[in-house]
């Protein structure tokens, strides 16, 4: 019988995720080195043993990379690498592999599901069949066919294609990528902003290109929030930026609700300065009732439920150490970014 694996977690050891790992049944068939603090030479100190690393949000330089003589393979939990020194593992011939994570997925689809429900006006489509609007528009139901049949009968305005709109994403980490992928699917045109831009190989890999924020404001048709709240980030949409953006524009919020300005938001709403907003978060949850924001036709609200099933863990840590041990069985793992010259992968 082979020995374990022998794999290092550049995570701390009262990480919870160190603990979800833990608590997965597929963590027993390998040897868990866990450093015992958080400072670099300790996990310099654990990696000269280690056979691969897996690797969530803690750094990974290139010192502890050097400091493991029998390293084969690293694992990011996730897709962004920024925590990563990429061309050190390619400099040690290591691949270096990525994998969707289910939590940062199910964000990911709730935007596409509020850009849609807005971009097809699906809500008051729902209304007008339901309340059966019919009866007010003097229409009589009428038995259909191929060629006989009643479009937008309810005489909804404002239906939009997303195919070839541009969106810009503000914020991309992992779900921002996962967004990305996405949009590239719809036939989306795709500008992102963050502090610090990936690299071109990254950007050329999902279609996207980096815009300073207030190009990204001008030129997109949605704008997706993704970006944590801190006090740099609070109250980021306000009414200066709403008026850099298109009068035809969405905003979409599935970040925090201190993002955006609300008040300077209804006013834009108001004032034709965008055309919507699909917000799944809020300054205070639930929505109070007297929020402005609830007299506003032009709005798309969900009660933050972008999080889900809520069975991340339970599905991700499984998916990645799956492909960890199936690149030591086979040689082969999912979503390897680099090859043995240094250059990223698409």
């Amino acid at each position: 019988m082979a020995d374990p694996i022998r794999l290092l977690i550049t995570e701390g050891a009262a990480s919870p995720f160190v603990r979800h790992l833990g608590e997965c049944s597929l963590s027993n068939q390998f040897h868990l080195l866990i450093r015992k603090d958080d400072s670099e030479a300790a996990l310099c100190a654990a990696a000269v043993e280690a056979d691969a690393i897996l690797c969530y949000q803690a750094q990974l330089p290139a010192s502890v990379i050097r400091a493991a003589p029998s390293l084969k393979f690293i694992q990011k939990h996730g897709l962004n690498c920024r925590n990563i020194d990429v061309a050190a593992a390619t400099d040690r011939h290591v691949p270096l592999a990525t994998l969707s994570l289910m939590r940062s997925v199910t964000v990911a689809e709730h935007a596409l599901a509020l850009i849609l429900a807005c971009a097809r006006k699906i809500i008051p489509g729902h209304q007008a069949v339901t309340a059966a609007v019919y009866r007010e528009m003097g229409l009589e139901p009428v038995a259909t066919s191929q060629g006989n049949y009643r479009p937008n009968w309810s005489r909804i305005k404002g239906i939009n294609e997303i195919f070839q709109s541009t969106v810009g994403i503000v914020g991309m980490g992992d779900i921002g990528m996962e967004i990305a992928r996405r949009c590239r699917a719809f036939g989306m045109r795709i500008v992102y902003f963050q502090r610090t831009r990936h690299p071109a190989a990254i950007d050329e890999s999902l279609g996207m290109q980096y815009q300073p924020f207030d190009e990204l404001l001008a030129q997109s048709d949605y704008v997706v929030l993704v970006i944590p709240h801190t006090p740099q980030t609070d109250g980021l949409m306000g009414a200066r930026e709403f008026a850099r953006m298109k009068p035809s524009a969405t905003l979409i919020n599935i970040g925090r609700g201190a993002l955006v300005d609300e008040a300077a938001l209804v006013a834009a709403l108001r004032g034709n300065l965008i055309a919507m907003a699909g917000l799944d978060v809020y300054r205070t949850e639930p929505l109070p009732a007297d929020s402005p924001l609830l007299t506003l036709p032009n709005v798309v609200f969900q009660p933050h439920t972008g999080g889900g099933s809520y069975r991340t863990w339970e599905m991700d840590i499984p998916a990645v150490l799956g492909n960890i041990q199936a690149f030591f069985d086979s040689g082969r793992a999912d979503g390897i970014v680099n090859d043995w010259r240094g250059v990223m992968r698409p």
